[in-house]
């Protein structure tokens, strides 16, 4: 059986790494079960061991989820919702809410008012990402409902980097300023904007100016950032399954579907009961098609024709070469330069994000 192995001390670690390098406090977000790793004991690992009392996600069912595990914990859903039932789920649930629009604000204080509290909101500020939360110009509006609308709690105002990936040094300025103005409509109108944050992983490590009151980290908790990891992060997350059966192939012997892979002599090979099923070596499919995102991938594509890459395990310590096509359930691996048997552990290096939620998860 295949289980996703977390590595708790390293998840540690790297927050400890974000919150010195950027000096301000860290908002950890487990949007998408925590980046595959799973978002309750990650929540309450950070709880117990790091001292984090605000965790955010992207889904109300996340959210949802977290706050039963956690009650006493602040949970903040990053993402606005716009109908009555899910405003009216997280008013019952206590959330910390996101506000970007007039609308959702009116409807979010109206469910508030009538259940006889105050929630807690962010206001989001559309900067150029382009998903939702108040356009610049629309200032006036979130200034009107955070000054009037009273069973509305204002803890924070955000928005979200578009490409902060390293060279977009002008955009980010851009979108920083928008967003400063945006506060400061706020703040002449009388309103304390409360915690301010627009830095996610990667701007957080690039650019100092844009850490403010907090930073929100998800990748940088996993040690996989956009951006080239100067900082030690140490990647998190790898697939384990035991070695299923051992055998030898004569030579000039094919492996796997297509026939892609030929023994060139006899080989002792490993069968391993893993594979796409379970998330191994999936890969992102790819989404943007502009003239020059089509030309870096051609450019990619033919750096590996000259290279050609290899897929590997580790079993014992040692490097086994997966041979053969990835199949559904099974791999096939050439241990015969190493000591293997039915049984060994092989542990391959994996994104969590893409690794099935039905593989177990194991802590350590």
């Amino acid at each position: 059986m295949s289980t996703l192995v977390v590595e708790t001390d390293k998840i540690l670690s790297n927050l400890k790494i974000m919150r010195n390098h950027t000096n301000v406090p860290v908002i950890p977000v487990l949007k998408g079960n925590a980046y595959g790793l799973g978002d309750v004991a990650v929540a309450r690992l950070l709880v117990e061991k790091a001292d984090v009392h605000l965790l955010a996600v992207s889904r109300l069912e996340e959210a949802a989820r977290l706050k039963e595990a956690l009650p006493d914990e602040e949970i903040f859903l990053l993402s606005p919702y716009s109908t009555e039932s899910e405003a009216a789920e997280i008013v019952r649930l206590g959330l910390t809410a996101t506000v970007g629009s007039y609308g959702s604000a009116v409807l979010l204080n109206g469910l508030a008012e009538k259940a006889g509290v105050r929630c807690r909101v962010h206001l989001k500020f559309d900067t150029g990402l382009g998903r939702s939360g108040f356009l610049p110009e629309e200032s006036e509006k979130a200034v009107q409902a955070a000054k009037y609308l009273k069973s509305l709690e204002i803890a924070g105002c955000f928005s979200h980097l578009s490409n902060c990936f390293g060279k977009d040094v002008k955009g980010v300025t851009a979108q920083l300023d928008h967003f400063q103005n945006c506060v400061a409509a706020l703040r002449n109108a009388g309103v304390e904007p409360g915690l301010l944050h627009i830095a996610a992983s990667n701007a957080a490590i690039l650019y100092p100016s844009t850490r403010l009151g907090a930073v929100r980290c998800g990748s940088a908790l996993l040690g996989r950032v956009g951006v080239k990891n100067r900082l030690g992060l140490q990647r998190v997350g790898r697939l384990e399954c035991p070695v299923a059966d051992v055998r030898w192939l004569p030579a000039k012997h094919t492996v796997g579907y297509g026939n892609t892979y030929t023994t060139k002599k006899p080989a002792r090979i490993a069968t391993i009961q893993t594979g796409y099923a379970d998330g191994l070596f999936l890969r992102k499919v790819r989404d943007a098609f502009r003239t020059r995102d089509i030309l870096r991938d051609g450019w990619h594509d033919f750096k590996a024709l000259l290279h050609r890459p290899a897929l590997r395990c580790t079993i014992n310590g040692q490097p086994a070469l997966v041979i053969g096509r990835v199949g559904m359930c099974t791999v096939v691996v050439d241990v015969s330069n190493i000591t293997c048997s039915a049984g060994d552990i092989a542990s391959f290096e994996v994104n969590p994000m893409l690794i099935n939620a039905n593989v177990e998860r194991v802590y350590r």
